[in-house]
Parts: structure tokens; sequence; C-alpha cells
């Protein structure tokens, strides 16, 4: 067994919460502290949770407000109870939802992803438990279009998130608009990837089987079999992605029925770009959804290449007036700021994992050109960086 995965294994049993239930509604917790003796060096104490209304409800279980009183004031918290059995004799593997909320709750991945503070088990279920976001989900705002470059800002946000996902073995295989929480809205809207309940970890020498798996509406179409191609992996999340944008940007789904996909997939028919048109979505952006949605997986591209795309890259807007230019998505997503005062500067860094890196300077309106440049002359472009910055 490869260490990261008994990295996992260890990381979903070390997140187990001790728990006993005081009856259907009510469980309560014993979590430990450090005390400030050698006699006291663990001391334990107890927190009461109340099972309130129900927030959602999936094939596998059900997600519930929770609220503990204990310490003064009320703490919210979401839990997912996912059922051990939905059929006698069929016992679910729930192991890879705790796998994938587990990785994904560490702090350096916080913005991008719900994060849970630890999981306890009952006689029938296991319960998850998760952030509370008071302003539910992105389905509920997208009955009307969103403003073009509202839909580009949440774009990047789960684009930023599946490049960690793939980038740490992980399909989501269920991205749609329920599954994004929103933790503030318009005018700049921040969103976090929830549910994780049929990811699934890819291993690098293998393909996933074909399941019938996702939401239809969503899912790519060699995941509901819409194609020859019997196996699927990353590109299957970046379809979902595509097929998010589409109805982000319109309020309306790419393809009404299987039928209507069948007949892109087999090229009886083109992409609907119309709905598109009509609410004035630029070439750029058409292109983009074009591109996540080809039907052949492997011309979709990865998420990382999609996150630098022109539709995303060439509309950062300035911070504090401040110009800056985001790197690749697989330099997590920081913003390199230059504090010139200048609008005619942008600069692009890429630290690569195999010390290859590249550094790229783009005059405004100028297109972006991709140079690669050895590591051993990144200190003469920085120079000129530098030079063109004073002067």
């Amino acid at each position: 067994m490869p260490d990261n995965e008994i990295t996992l294994v260890d990381l979903v049993r070390d997140s187990k919460i001790e728990t006993r239930p005081l009856d259907s509604h009510v469980v309560e917790h014993v979590l430990y502290e450090t005390g400030r003796s050698a006699r006291r060096r663990r001391v334990p104490r107890t927190e009461r949770w109340i099972k309130g209304r129900q927030l959602g409800q999936g094939t596998f279980g059900t997600v519930h407000l929770q609220t503990c009183k204990d310490g003064g004031g009320n703490r919210f918290r979401a839990v997912k109870e996912v059922k051990k059995f939905v059929v006698v004799g069929q016992e679910l593997d729930y192991t890879r939802e705790l796998e994938a909320i587990m990785k994904f709750s560490n702090d350096k991945y916080n913005h991008c992803f719900v994060s849970s503070q630890g999981w306890y088990e009952l006689e029938d279920a296991i319960c998850i438990t998760m952030e509370y976001f008071e302003l539910g989900d992105l389905q509920q705002y997208i009955n009307t279009p969103l403003r073009e470059s509202e839909g580009r800002e949440i774009t990047d946000q789960i684009l930023e998130g599946l490049v960690f996902m793939h980038e740490n073995g992980f399909i989501h295989r269920d991205l749609k608009p329920a599954n994004i929480m929103v933790v503030d809205k318009s005018p700049e809207w921040f969103v976090k990837i929830a549910d994780f309940g049929i990811s699934k970890r890819r291993h690098h020498d293998t393909s996933l089987l074909t399941m019938q798996r996702g939401t239809l509406g969503f899912a790519a179409p060699e995941v509901i079999g819409s194609t020859s191609d019997q196996s699927y992996t990353y590109s299957a999340d970046m379809w979902s992605l595509g097929a998010m944008v589409y109805r982000i940007l319109t309020s309306k789904m790419a393809f009404d029925s299987i039928g209507d996909l069948f007949k892109y997939v087999s090229g009886e028919v083109k992409f609907p770009v119309g709905p598109l048109e009509l609410c004035n979505i630029s070439q750029r952006g058409q292109n983009f959804v074009l591109m996540l949605m080809e039907p052949c997986p492997g011309s979709r591209g990865s998420a990382a290449s999609a996150r630098s795309h022109p539709w995303l890259i060439e509309h950062l807007a300035p911070i504090n007036g401040e110009d800056f230019y985001r790197p690749e998505a697989d330099n997590t997503g920081m913003l390199l700021r230059i504090p010139t005062g200048r609008s005619s500067v942008k600069v692009k860094v890429k630290a690569c994992c195999d010390s290859i890196g590249y550094l790229q300077v783009v005059q405004t309106g100028a297109t972006p050109q991709l140079d690669q440049v050895h590591p051993s002359q990144s200190s003469l472009l920085w120079s000129l960086l530098v030079w063109s910055m004073l002067f």
C-alpha cells in the first residue's frame, strides 16, 4: 500500500470522535484537552449536539443542522448521516468519502472545500460533521443568469479546488451547483466544494470503471454510458464543470435529455451555443465552455490548464490599486502583487515540482506567450522585471 494511502487511513481513524447517543436527536461527544499538570495531561470534556431541521437529502443519506449550546451561545454545524446499509446485505463503502473530506479539511485547502471537524459512528450510520453555511448552495442563486464576471469568479474558485483534488488523486464525480456551498454571494462570490459522497481515488496505473454515478444534466457522457469509452478519469469532472458554467451563465441546462446529449456526442448536432449568445457571453467565455464539454474526454484539458484559459486570466481585477497576475493553478493560487502603481505590467510566475520554472511578463493588451525558462536564467529575468518597474 502506498505511503499516501496509509497516511489517509490514519487520518480517517484519528478524526473519529468518541460519541454516545443519548436519544434519537441528541449525541454526546467526549473530547480531550491538554491539562496543566503531569497528573492531568489529558483532560476530557463533553459536548452535546442536538439534531435540528433537515438541510438536504440524497440517495445514501441526509444532512441535518445540529446545535451545541454548551459553553454559552449557540454553535451550528451540518451533519451528513450516511446509512451503512441501503439494501440489506449491501454495505456502502463510505471510507472514500471520509478520506476525501478529512484530506481536504486541512487548513491549506479550507478556502476551497467544506471542512469537517471529524466523524462519529452510530449503530446503522456514519455521521460526518461539516461546516454550516447559512447562505446554502449555489443552486438557489442561478434561476436567472448571473453576470459573466460573477460566473468567471465562481468558476475560478471551483477550478482551484479541482486542481487540488486531481493533484492528490481524487475525482469528485458529482460536481453540480447543489454541491457548491456559498460562503458569500454577489458582488464578491466565495464558494466551496462539498459532498465527496461518490468521490474516488484514482491509482496512477488504472482508470475508473464506468459506473452510473453523478447527476444527470451534469454527468459526463462517458459516465452515463453515452460514449464507447468504458472508463473515465479526471476529465469527467471537467465536463461537469462546463455544464455548471453553462447553467450559471444561462440558467439553462446545455442538454435537456440524454437523447439530446447523445446527438451531440455522436456528431449529429452542434453544441447549443444559442443560450450563451443570447446572454451576451463573450467569445472567450463560449470557447471555455466548449473546451470543457468536448465529447472526447482527452480533449477537455486539465484543471490546471483550464485556470490559464484567457477567459479567466485576462480579467483579474487589481487589488487596492495594485496590479497582479495569478500564477498557474498548481502553484496553489497565490497572487504575486506588484506595488508599482502601473497597470501596464503584469507578471506571471509558475513554480513546477520538477524544478522547471518560467517567468512571463505580459504588457497589457498583448497576447500572453508562454516562455519556458531554465532556473539558471531566472535571476536575469527578475533583474529585467525590476528594471521595468523602476523605469
